[in-house]
């Protein structure tokens, strides 16, 4: 594959480029820039993209499951219908990104930036969400049932329709 043998060779600068549909599960790139790039469809599951620029990319339907995305910048990413259940977003910046009927089911969102995410209808079921700065995004009709909203930011969030355990929301900074 020509984009490892580059990455090998050092390139890490891979934005405005098209990878959709693109097959590399498992692949290891950390560091990568993948910003204004096209991955819709790609699977990228069990990936290793920590601290990798994904910033205004397209992944609309993209496998990121179970993917290390620790530190990834996906700011105004497109993620709608993407599956990204059981995957690292620990302090990742998803800052006004559209993650729409997105499945991060299981994943681990501590400290995670999604201020003004548009998380509607999202399946957060089971997710660890501690810390997460939730300000302003748009959480209608998203499943939190099950998820850890310990010490999360929710100020100005959209809740309409959301379903969650009653007994945790409290938890979260309102």
């Amino acid at each position: 594959m020509q984009v490892l043998d580059l990455y090998a060779g050092g390139r890490r600068n891979f934005s405005h480029l098209d990878f959709h549909e693109a097959w590399m599960p498992g692949i290891a790139v950390p560091g990568i820039n993948l910003s204004q790039t096209n991955l819709a469809s790609a699977n990228f599951f069990g990936a290793v993209l920590e601290a990798a620029c994904l910033n205004g990319s397209n992944l609309w339907r993209a496998n990121l499951g179970e993917a290390n995305l620790v530190r990834v910048s996906f700011q105004r990413a497109i993620l709608i219908r993407a599956f990204l259940g059981r995957a690292d977003l620990s302090a990742a910046d998803l800052r006004c990104s559209d993650l729409r009927l997105a499945d991060i089911s299981q994943g681990r969102l501590c400290q995670a930036n999604l201020q003004n995410a548009d998380l509607s209808y999202t399946n957060l079921s089971g997710a660890n969400l501690t810390e997460a700065d939730l300000r302003g995004a748009d959480l209608r009709g998203a499943d939190l049932r099950g998820a850890d909203l310990a010490g999360a930011i929710l100020e100005g969030a959209n809740l309409d329709r959301a379903l969650w355990d009653q007994e945790k929301l409290p938890l979260a900074k309102r």
